[in-house]
């Protein structure tokens, strides 16, 4: 009897749960019929400007949910710095940077793109324009903006004077390094493109990932017939300071590094020759490379003691530097000609 009773009393307690479960399952159906929430009917926008979680800056996402990756190929992440609209070179515009990256003969939807302002109306131009940019003319993945209003007071003009290089490549380090650990997911490479080049070959990044080396740069001149430039990728022996100039670099003083007996990019024969340094105005690195801690040096690592500056190996020359220690080369492409503005 006892046994008997215990049953009678399960099964209405089950019955109980059948019925609510019954109701609740009626209530979601008649909400979602109310909405007409299917996939066909959900489209994603633009994620808005919000303020940035790691500096009083702004930062503004678009992802594109129709972008599928190509299997086989792998995914990368293409960088760009801009001070503001200067950095671009005169008459042109974020726009015409897009263009060089959708030029290359690589699958878009393979790549994320970021970019990094550091002027608030150069990012309100940047994001205004992915917003209003058609689905099918937005082929990236992902776009990552990011406004970090950090300047070193140097103008564009001024910006090769010899007094201006540590500040000017310091703050680029910093904004690059900013940018690549804010944008970085599971990339399996990066392509570093400086915003005022005007011209880099369609090839160039499949050659480069096919290559299977770890950091590569290419031969950079001046519009299409112009000096080559890029002297910050070299390959021999720089000079070091004499005991006058070190005492002068422990002070906080400026030495300016210069060539001994080196040899640049354009200079060397091979399709892919060893670099003991790289620029970085067409700059590939494997993401394993950056993950690995190799990124690009805020001071002059080459000499420095603990409280005082080096005197060589900053910026994209230092990230050589840390490269070698890991066991990575760095590679120049002297018959890859990369076109820079000419102003």
């Amino acid at each position: 009897m006892a046994f008997r009773s215990f049953t009678q009393g399960s099964s209405t307690f089950h019955l109980r749960y059948l019925v609510f479960a019954v109701i609740v399952l009626n209530i979601f159906t008649c909400l979602f019929s109310i909405a007409d929430f299917t996939p066909s009917n959900f489209k994603s926008s633009p994620t808005d400007v919000k303020p940035s979680h790691y500096t009083n800056g702004l930062e503004f996402r678009f992802t594109n949910p129709s972008a599928h990756p190509v299997s086989g190929k792998q995914t990368g992440l293409v960088l760009t710095l801009v001070r503001n609209h200067e950095s671009w070179s005169a008459g042109r515009s974020f726009p015409d940077f897009l263009s060089i990256v959708q030029g290359f003969d690589y699958p878009m939807s393979n790549i994320n793109l970021g970019v990094l302002a550091s002027d608030k109306e150069e990012f309100n131009a940047i994001t205004d324009y992915i917003k209003q940019l058609p689905g099918d003319k937005n082929f990236f993945r992902q776009i990552h903006v990011i406004l970090r209003e950090k300047d070193a007071g140097i103008s564009r003009e001024n910006r090769r004077a010899d007094n201006a290089q540590r500040d000017r490549r310091r703050l680029i380090a910093r904004l690059r390094n900013y940018l690549l650990y804010t944008t970085m997911r599971d990339e399996d490479f990066v392509l570093w493109i400086d915003s005022d080049m005007i011209r880099v070959p369609n090839d160039l990044l499949g050659r480069m990932i096919d290559s299977g080396k770890d950091v590569i740069t290419t031969a950079t001149r001046t519009g299409p017939s112009g000096g080559f430039i890029d002297l910050n990728a070299w390959v021999g022996e720089r000079i070091k300071p004499n005991a006058e100039e070190q005492a002068t670099i422990e002070k906080g003083g400026i030495f300016v590094p210069r060539p001994k007996s080196v040899k640049f990019t354009h200079e060397l024969q091979e399709e892919f020759s060893e670099l003991d340094s790289v620029g970085g105005t067409v700059l590939f690195v494997r993401g394993e490379v950056h993950r690995e801690g190799v990124a690009f040096t805020t001071n002059y690592v080459i000499g420095a003691g603990w409280k005082y500056e080096g005197y060589d190996g900053i910026e994209s020359e230092g990230l050589c530097y840390v490269a070698g220690f890991l066991g990575y080369k760095c590679w120049g492409m002297p018959h890859a000609i990369a076109e820079h503005s000419e102003n």
